[in-house]
């Protein structure tokens, strides 16, 4: 590189030129500074903003100031109970006569291995999904949660709008699988395990004389149908009641499932019998895959709902306790996130 020669007569320019660069160098050196730290702020004060809307589409939830996500591995399955003594069919139309006499959401999870049933009452106030004539959506209306299993044929349209009722009462969380059956399937239930011992709980005088409250007894065929379906005529007729024997019900038949040895079988007469009363969007690979894998899984105490059972204009009507509710549903299905 040649030698560069500075003259005297220059050399003040120069260092004045110099000076200048180096203030602009600052200067450059300042504002980028001063427009990236602008940038950083703008884009956490972003984050701020969008981390919310973020978690809300993940399906978090917020209660005073603290975030709680969805909690994994849950797999649920709800337990329609069809208002219904016929085998299962299709009505023909996009509405039917049939209502979810009982609801009951199984709740499996994997990492505690633990099962947990939410008994749901049939008579529970909300907003119900509702059918047009083309089958498709066409909005909600205000009623009992039975009701939304009268909306479809009666199979498995009716059964998915009544899953989508209970998700939407439940805060939107996800119910991954249905079995719907019809009350006409509990004797033959009852009786394939050998019957279902109790405690009767009410006087069923003059209904069902077999079934004497305070009495110790093995239910069968009928009696078991009467036992958890009867309510009207009874001293106490409400749902809430009925729910109360139906649980009793359930979780001695849990005990009798538990004692059944490796030598149980049931053969293709009686699943062909069954099956007729049962509809399902799980595959026989699936159920007993479920079956299998939940198997040695704890029942938890079952659970229900607080609230008020009160009269309506023509029947029962049930208002869930919305904090308790939802305090609830906090509990089953999520967990706190940092």
């Amino acid at each position: 590189m040649p030698n560069m020669q500075i003259q005297k007569k220059h050399l003040p320019k120069i260092l004045v030129l110099v000076v200048i660069l180096l203030c602009f160098a600052v200067v450059w050196a300042g504002t980028s500074f001063w427009e990236s730290h602008q940038r950083q702020q703008a884009m956490e004060k972003q984050e701020e903003i969008d981390l919310p809307a973020r978690r809300r589409r993940e399906g978090w939830i917020e209660k005073n100031g603290t975030w709680y996500a969805p909690k994994s591995n849950l797999e649920t399955l709800l337990m329609i109970g069809v208002d219904k003594m016929e085998p299962l069919q299709d009505s023909g139309s996009y509405n039917n006569n049939a209502q979810a006499d009982f609801l009951l959401l199984a709740i499996f999870d994997k990492n505690k291995e633990t099962t947990t049933i939410l008994h749901i009452n049939r008579d529970t106030m909300a907003q119900i999904p509702v059918l047009g004539v083309t089958g498709q959506p066409a909005g909600t209306i205000t009623g009992q949660l039975a009701l939304a299993h009268t909306y479809g044929s009666g199979l498995q349209d009716s059964c998915m709008n009544t899953v989508q009722a209970v998700s939407n009462f439940l805060g939107g969380i996800k119910i991954d699988h249905y079995v719907g059956m019809t009350m006409g399937a509990v004797p033959y239930i009852n009786d394939l395990i050998g019957g279902v011992p109790v405690t009767v709980l009410d006087d069923f005088s003059g209904i069902d004389d077999s079934l004497v409250k305070g009495e110790e007894i093995t239910l069968k065929g009928e009696q078991a149908l009467h036992y958890v379906r009867i309510r009207k005529d009874l001293e106490d007729s409400t749902n809430l009641n009925r729910m109360q024997r139906q649980q009793q019900y359930l979780m001695s038949m849990a005990e009798q499932v538990e004692k059944l040895g490796d030598d149980f079988s049931v053969s293709a007469e009686q699943i062909e019998k069954i099956s007729k009363h049962i509809v399902s969007d799980c595959s026989i690979d699936t159920l007993s895959r479920m079956a299998e894998q939940f198997a040695d899984y704890p029942i938890q105490e079952m659970q229900d709902m607080k609230g008020e059972a009160q009269k309506g204009e023509k029947y029962m009507e049930f208002y869930p306790d919305q904090d308790a509710l939802e305090k609830q549903i906090q509990e089953l299905f999520y967990e706190v996130k940092e």
